[in-house]
């Protein structure tokens, strides 16, 4: 194992055993020579039956490697669900919400315990993890009645004009990255290989493909990246954002994750990229460590998102901070009555400190973003109303 600069507790048994089979496999495909690095984290996180996302351990919550913005409070769903709500009072009342990798379950139970009981809204998951799957149909079948329940629907592709709502949170995170330096003048392509003390980087010069897409970057910072600068770009965001615009007839397509706009995304101080990884509740930067059992992310480029929408013939809604998402959702309302209705002040406690987390600047607050698209759909989203950073774009 490389040293990641953060100590991380060693696997048990059965964990190390299911790292060093993903391991053999992905250095059995590198007879040909390395590979990418959107290859590597493909195979990592995706690989059927071994990958990251994949397999059974625990991803999410206290068992897990990290915890999102769902676990921490029931009230996060709460707010969505009143931005679906009032997104789909507008279109027919065949409309519903379509999830994309839906976790653990918990948003979706917190958005179906939301809604009115009398509109039947139809609700979709997307969800490409046959693992997740099943724990998600666990933990709804436990959380809801047998009426809200049997509006769920597991999908296995996207939908043909589907109207309504697309929800996804942080999965954009996770789509393959590829990596880049700029060294000596020259453009290189960050690459994976296998020696001795297992997986490494390895530069090679930048494929055409990479080329054009830092070239891209850099005519609109309007300056050349600068010597001895690495980041990462994702090649799969434009195409994942033109697929849900394709498969969107009318409604809105509501994304939330980390990340910055392009200009804030490729400061010249941010000189390493974004890329980080998550183990057991310890983020660190060796994407290489323990392959199968650790996230492996990057921050979006949200304004490549924004351009993807538009290309694909979307309107820009809206962008903001999850904080004024959530505000502009009556997040403080919804405090007040759970506040209320709390019976210890432990509980009350408890509910205050995930509050803070969702909310302050140097939690998830303004780290995390929201971003809205809309097909046929042009009227004011709450959630953007106290704050619209779409400027920033």
């Amino acid at each position: 194992m490389k040293e990641t600069g953060v100590r991380l507790p060693p696997p048990d048994a059965v964990g190390r055993a299911h790292s060093e089979r993903l391991t053999a496999l992905i250095q059995s495909r590198m007879a040909e020579g390395p590979l990418s690095f959107a290859d590597y984290m493909t195979q990592a996180l995706y690989e059927p039956g071994l990958g990251y996302y994949m397999a059974g351990a625990p991803k999410f919550g206290a068992r897990g490697d990290f915890i999102t913005a769902p676990e921490l409070s029931p009230l996060f769903g709460q707010c969505v669900a009143a931005q679906c709500l009032e997104v789909l009072s507008s279109l027919a009342e065949t409309a519903g919400i379509l999830e994309l990798g839906a976790g653990n379950g918990l948003l979706a139970a917190s958005i179906l315990a939301a809604l009115e009981p009398s509109r039947q809204l139809p609700y979709l998951i997307l969800e490409p993890s046959a693992e997740l799957r099943e724990r998600q149909q666990a933990l709804l079948t436990g959380a809801l009645s047998g009426d809200v329940l049997s509006r769920v629907r597991w999908i296995d592709s996207l939908p043909i004009g589907f109207s309504g709502v697309v929800l996804a949170n942080e999965v954009m995170d996770a789509l393959p990255v590829e990596r880049f330096a700029r060294q000596e003048g020259r453009l290189w392509q960050v690459g994976v290989e296998h020696g001795e003390a297992g997986f490494g980087d390895v530069l090679r010069p930048a494929p055409t493909a990479i080329e054009t897409a830092v070239h891209a970057i850099e005519r609109d910072l309007g300056q050349a990246l600068p010597d001895d600068y690495a980041s990462e770009f994702c090649p799969e965001l434009g195409p994942w954002v033109a697929a849900l615009a394709d498969s969107l007839s009318a409604g809105v397509i509501l994304l939330a994750d980390y990340g910055y706009p392009r200009r804030e995304y490729f400061l010249a101080e941010r000189d390493r990229g974004t890329l980080t990884c998550h183990y057991r509740h310890r983020a660190h930067g060796d994407p290489y460590f323990l392959p199968g059992l650790q996230d492996i992310t990057a921050h979006v480029d949200f304004t490549r998102v924004a351009e993807a929408g538009v290309d694909a013939g979307l309107s820009l809604l809206g962008y903001t901070s999850q904080a004024a998402f959530l505000l502009g959702c009556d997040l403080q309302g919804r405090v007040e009555a759970a506040q209320a209705a709390l019976a210890s002040e432990t509980g009350r406690f408890a509910q205050a400190r995930a509050i803070r987390t969702l909310t302050l600047p140097g939690e998830m607050g303004e780290r995390f973003q929201f971003i809205a698209l809309g097909k046929g759909y042009d009227r004011p989203l709450r959630g953007f109303v106290l704050q619209d950073l779409a400027h920033r774009l």
